[in-house]
């Protein structure tokens, strides 16, 4: 009779925790529940940013550079978001930004893809206090929403991607105002903000193209 009473309390308290996980309003799933991106976007694009993330979509769509990287890839703010407390895993920059994007998405579009093939962000825009968080240099090209910092999505050694982006920008870079930097394994940075090379230390002394050339 004890153990049944047990059980039966036992029970109630398992079920008391799990409706209080589900329905506290200060921890939504997408924050207590690993998902994957195309999940965790669809829930953060319903949020408070749901009328800019429509905004921008329709933008990107009229300058014709909405189709070539997900919409959660162009707004991914960082991997790495859960190491830094303030940030969201996407962020809509302000409006007078947008523009910025839209040469860095072309130049993608038409230059990288056709030599790296298919690639996925891991990082975009970020205000100040994620560039802060994620050790960004203070002038980075992510505070203006002209980056992207990307990874190739078919394997690709770190040696076989310098052969192929090194040669791309030497023919193209100064031509298409396109700043490259490249860092450990396979995560370089692309945009159309500044002609220029550098490293995983962000020097342009450590950029794999100079060292190649």
């Amino acid at each position: 009779m004890k153990r049944a009473i047990t059980a039966a309390l036992l029970l109630i308290v398992a079920a008391a925790a799990i409706w209080l996980l589900l329905t506290r309003s200060g921890a939504p799933i997408a924050r207590t529940l690993p998902q994957p991106d195309a999940d965790l976007f669809a829930v953060w694009r319903l949020g408070a940013a749901k009328d800019e993330v429509v905004a921008i979509e329709a933008y990107l769509q009229r300058e014709g550079v909405a189709d070539i990287l997900p919409l959660a890839d162009i707004l991914r703010s960082d991997a790495r978001w859960r190491t830094c407390k303030a940030a969201q895993p996407f962020a809509v920059p302000p409006r007078r930004l947008w523009p910025a994007i839209v040469p860095t998405l072309r130049y993608i579009r038409d230059e990288m893809v056709p030599v790296t093939g298919p690639l996925r962000v891991v990082s975009g825009y970020r205000d100040p206090v994620a560039n802060s968080c994620f050790r960004g240099a203070r002038a980075s090209r992510h505070l203006r929403f002209a980056a992207l910092d990307l990874v190739p999505v078919r394997a690709l050694s770190r040696a076989d991607l310098i052969a192929r982006l090194c040669p791309l920008h030497a023919r193209t870079g100064a031509r298409d105002n396109v700043g490259l930097g490249i860092y450990t394994i396979t995560r370089f940075h692309i945009d159309t903000a500044g002609y220029r090379r550098w490293g995983a230390d962000y020097s342009g002394a450590t950029s794999p193209c100079l060292i190649r050339s």
